[in-house]
C-alpha cells in the first residue's frame, strides 16, 4: 500500500525552511508510519481516501520535525521545560482534529443539520 503523502508533499508544507539532511533521510519512514496510524484508525481510507489525507499525513510528520525535543512548556528564569505527553507516547500521533478531517461524512437516508437551508423537491 502506498503512503498517503510523499516527501515532496512534505516539502511543500514546510514553511520558512527546507528539510534538513536528517529529516530528509527520516521522512519516508515517518510518512509510512503516519500512513499506518491513519489506516489503523480508519481502515476504509484505502478504498475511500478523503482529499485531506495528504495534509493530515504531512501534519503528523511535521509536528515531529518542528518540535524534535517534544517541548510543550519552556521557562527562562530558573530554567525548566516540560516534555509533551505525545512525545513520551511515541511522537507520531493522529490528533482528534486530524481524525475528524478523515472521518467520512455521514451517509444516511435522513439527516438533520441545524442551520442548513431548507431543501424542497416538490411544488
Amino acid at each position: 500500500m502506498a503512503d498517503f503523502a510523499t516527501v515532496e508533499d512534505l516539502r511543500g508544507r514546510l514553511l520558512g525552511r527546507d528539510l534538513t539532511a536528517d529529516e530528509e533521510a527520516k521522512a519516508p519512514q515517518y510518512l509510512a508510519d503516519a500512513s499506518a496510524i491513519m489506516r489503523g484508525r480508519f481502515p476504509s481510507l484505502d478504498t475511500n481516501t478523503p482529499e485531506t489525507a495528504v495534509g493530515v499525513c504531512c501534519a503528523m510528520v511535521l509536528r515531529v520535525f518542528q518540535n524534535p525535543d517534544g517541548k510543550r512548556i519552556e521557562s527562562i528564569d530558573d530554567y525548566s521545560y516540560t516534555i509533551d505527553s505525545a512525545r513520551s507516547a511515541g511522537e507520531l500521533y493522529l490528533s482528534d482534529a486530524e481524525a475528524a478531517q478523515l472521518r467520512p461524512a455521514p451517509r444516511t437516508a435522513f439527516s438533520i443539520t441545524p442551520g442548513a437551508p431548507a431543501v424542497c423537491d416538490g411544488p
